[in-house]
């Protein structure tokens, strides 16, 4: 795992909740979860996820003989269910476990949303894995017992799931269902406009990405692309089949996939009556195998819905996570941001002070380019990926008034940031243009120094954008950068992974390989001034692995052209 809009006293609410009517013993309920959780991949918490508890029987035998079928027809039902939804369950679950009415373990998880929204939905999914995979009885003990592991208070549970507080809010839940037209193979789709669609009997993800995208256009999506870090931060029992409709691969793929990072000690594996269930091990692990990241990281070219050009898809991918940079900052990334990043990779804290903290907010550099100190009083600097305006801003600072800074971004939304930044520091020597490093919209020797921070690495031709920088400085003009080198190829492993590179670590080049690009497009005295493990302030455990596996970390070099 998000809004759109950070606003002055607190985060506006999601542009899309998802509702589903729901039952912990219901069978649609766990064949929906694959297109559950790969909606929370793609558009994280831009997009609310909200349980309703629809009860789907106060008793079994009323319910059976209401719709006319013994226990033979219920099983043929559920696997018919499995069928459609490609999701496994014990098909005699109902009856192996002795369950006569869903309305407690529906009424348990209404108690735990008092306790935890996040929990609640941790516990509704670990209730379902308990009835229809383990098939565990139907009593009361069995909720409590589920309830302690996902870390609620089972006593205050016990207490609270039957009162008159948590009766009411399951009766409301009811309520609401029969009255939205929606059902347990449906999911109800809102935006804060009040546009709602219901859409029932779809068990992939696509259609419902499309109604979302109708909804509120232009919402940031990414492509989710590494089944070990989805697998530690969901915590629970996984099927293939649910990798399959998250990662979008076929089901033959999943579980390949998922049995070669078994083989590799990274996941353990339970065999419930031929259902393979894989659970995280929660190995604390510095670094990866090549081949368990080669087996845990999905590029595009594998999965069902196959891309030819991947270079928009990149491009996509970059431009989506920095429009979410720019608008949400309070967010946390799976690198350093803001205040705490600028301090982190080494910026002089009395000179950042003197910019706009709406600027520095939403700074993403991967480290201190100014410390290769070639900008003078009077000379004209491109910083190439200006973002909000952290780096114009402070290169404006060593240029004085009578130089010039030009910024050049890609993204819409940290332009319009930047700009605004400039307008409230009344910064006149500082223009944002919009483009890219390999059609810079400058003349030819035009600039006298080019600084970039963090970005040349999400360019697919960094070629291209070196000979475009060469071609811009002056005779004698310097190149100042900051960026992520690695010393294995992550391209050679995971493949073109447009969320790698939108992570700042898919795009990244073999450190010798980039210094010699660097050399090839007429640079000399190319020289790196300073190191940084940048990675190791990262809150995900995964990036860090990941990055170590890599050798990824970013450097401050210098180069000159002649």
């Amino acid at each position: 795992m998000r809004s759109l809009a950070n606003q002055k006293h607190g985060v506006a609410p999601p542009p899309i909740e998802i509702v589903h009517f729901a039952d912990p013993w219901c069978w649609w309920s766990w064949g929906l979860e694959p297109v559950l959780q790969r909606l929370r991949e793609v558009y994280g918490d831009n997009v609310k996820v909200t349980y309703r508890m629809g009860g789907e029987f106060e008793s079994l035998e009323e319910w059976m003989k209401e719709y006319g079928v013994d226990e033979r027809g219920t099983v043929d039902w559920i696997l018919e269910s499995v069928g459609m939804t490609s999701m496994p369950l014990q098909p005699d679950y109902y009856f192996r476990t002795g369950v006569k009415t869903s309305y407690p373990a529906c009424q348990a998880f209404k108690a735990a949303q008092l306790q935890s929204e996040e929990l609640a939905v941790r516990y509704f999914r670990r209730m379902m894995e308990a009835f229809a995979l383990e098939c565990q009885p139907a009593t009361t003990e069995t909720l409590m017992s589920v309830a302690k592991e996902v870390g609620l208070d089972a006593d205050r549970l016990q207490r609270e799931f039957r009162s008159p507080a948590v009766e009411k809010a399951f009766a409301t839940d009811r309520e609401e269902m029969a009255r939205s037209g929606a059902n347990f193979l449906s999911l109800l789709i809102r935006n804060p406009q009040g546009e709602t669609v219901v859409k029932g009997e779809t068990f992939t993800a696509k259609p419902f990405e499309e109604v979302i995208d109708r909804l509120a256009p232009g919402l940031p999506k990414r492509s989710p692309s590494d089944i070990l870090e989805y697998m530690e931060h969901h915590g629970g029992l996984t099927t293939a089949n649910e990798i399959a409709g998250v990662f979008r691969i076929s089901i033959d793929d999943a579980e390949v996939r998922l049995d070669r990072l078994k083989g590799a000690g990274l996941l353990e594996l339970r065999d419930l009556n031929d259902i393979d269930l894989y659970r995280w091990k929660g190995e604390n692990l510095d670094r990866l195998p090549m081949d368990a990241v080669r087996a845990s990281h999905v590029p595009p070219e594998v999965q069902v819905e196959t891309a030819t050009d991947l270079t928009p898809i990149v491009t996509n991918a970059v431009r989506n996570l920095y429009t979410e940079v720019a608008t949400r900052p309070d967010k946390e990334y799976h690198f350093p941001l803001g205040g705490r990043a600028v301090a982190f990779v080494g910026y002089p804290a009395e000179e950042i002070a003197r910019l706009p903290p709406t600027a520095v907010e939403s700074f993403a550099g991967v480290g201190y380019p100014f410390a290769a100190d070639v900008i003078r009083p009077g000379v004209t600097v491109l910083d190439i990926g200006s973002g909000s305006g952290t780096d114009v801003l402070f290169a404006s600072l060593k240029t004085g008034p009578g130089g010039k800074v030009f910024g050049l971004d890609i993204t819409p939304a940290m332009i319009e940031k930047a700009r605004g930044n400039i307008a409230r520091m009344g910064a006149r020597n500082v223009e944002i243009l919009e483009g890219n490093a390999t059609k810079i919209p400058l003349p030819d020797a035009s600039v006298d120094v080019v600084t970039s921070n963090g970005v040349l690495n999400l360019v697919p031709d960094k070629p291209g954008a070196f000979r475009e920088i060469h071609r811009v400085l002056k005779p004698g003009g310097r190149l100042q950068l900051a960026d992520i080198v690695v010393q294995q190829d992550v391209g050679a492993v995971c493949g073109l992974n447009p969320q790698l590179w939108a992570d700042c670590i898919g795009g990244a080049a073999v450190e010798a390989e980039y210094l010699k690009t660097i050399h090839g497009a007429g640079f000399r005295d190319v020289r790196v001034v300073k190191r940084l493990d940048y990675f190791a302030s990262s809150s995900s455990d995964s990036t860090r692995r990941i990055t170590k596996t890599f050798g990824a970390e970013s450097v401050v070099l210098v180069a000159q052209r002649p």
